[in-house]
């Protein structure tokens, strides 16, 4: 694997205005050994629409997976999206959302580099939330007492001196994170009973029950628009979604 093959997988969602700036992020990176999958489970045609015309004015490869109007939750297009990346022969599967900004041309190269070289099977880098810049994800962890899995440091100033340049925690979400085809495979799909939310948290779960860690590199840094596809934590569909998946997690 001198030059792995990777599968980005992102679930779009009726959110067409955040689309220009994850292609424009994508554009940017040195790596090229990728494919994008992009599942659409928008009620409207307006965001792939959007993303086949941004991924030919940006020259990104892309499948489309398009469930027709029928949005069939999180966790079900993710595993959409993974199982045609491992069918292609994907050696690495980064799930991502697409509501990201991220400057760095080095982001891919770097984490698929420390990957390989130091046999991780999770990585992913620091997020910060946008446009506050403050931390959203530098860590996270299970208490399993409150079925819960908490963000540390969340809505503190990021200061890369506070941290080692890589460091270990049990649980991140699927923001931004990349995954062997290994743990893949060992661990198995997302749970679809989930739709949104806690699929992450359950497949995380899973992963370090089976004994993976979660490595997250401080100096690579992208920035997240919490909320932009569900309305945020607070929304309806966010507490409704937040609340039942607590319970059944």
């Amino acid at each position: 694997m001198n030059n792995p093959k990777i599968g980005l997988v992102t679930v779009l969602y009726n959110s067409p205005d955040v689309l220009p700036d994850f292609f424009s992020s994508l554009a940017k990176q040195d790596y090229n050994n990728y494919c994008l999958y992009i599942v659409d489970n928008s009620t409207s045609p307006e965001s792939i629409e959007l993303a086949k015309k941004l991924s030919v004015d940006y020259s990104i490869p892309v499948y489309f997976i398009d469930n027709q109007g029928v949005n069939v939750g999180v966790a079900a297009g993710n595993n959409q999206g993974a199982k045609e990346a491992c069918n292609q022969g994907c050696d690495y599967i980064v799930f991502l959302n697409n509501d990201l900004l991220f400057d760095n041309s080095q982001i891919l190269n770097e984490l698929i580099l420390i990957a390989k070289n130091n046999k991780l099977d999770i990585i992913g880098p620091t997020i910060l939330n946008y446009p506050e810049k403050k931390i959203w994800y530098c860590g996270g962890y299970f208490n399993e007492l409150k079925a819960l899995a908490p963000h540390q440091y969340i809505d503190q100033e990021f200061i890369s001196s506070n941290f080692p340049d890589i460091h270990q925690h049990t649980y991140a979400p699927t923001c931004f994170l990349v995954v062997s085809r290994r743990l893949w495979d060992e661990v198995g799909e997302m749970d679809e009973k989930y739709f949104a939310y806690y699929d992450d948290t359950d497949f995380l779960f899973r992963a370090n029950r089976a004994g993976y860690m979660v490595n997250v590199v401080s100096s690579l840094i992208i920035y997240h628009k919490v909320g932009a596809s569900t309305g945020g934590d607070l929304s309806y569909f966010g507490m409704y979604h937040l609340t039942r998946n607590r319970i059944y997690f």
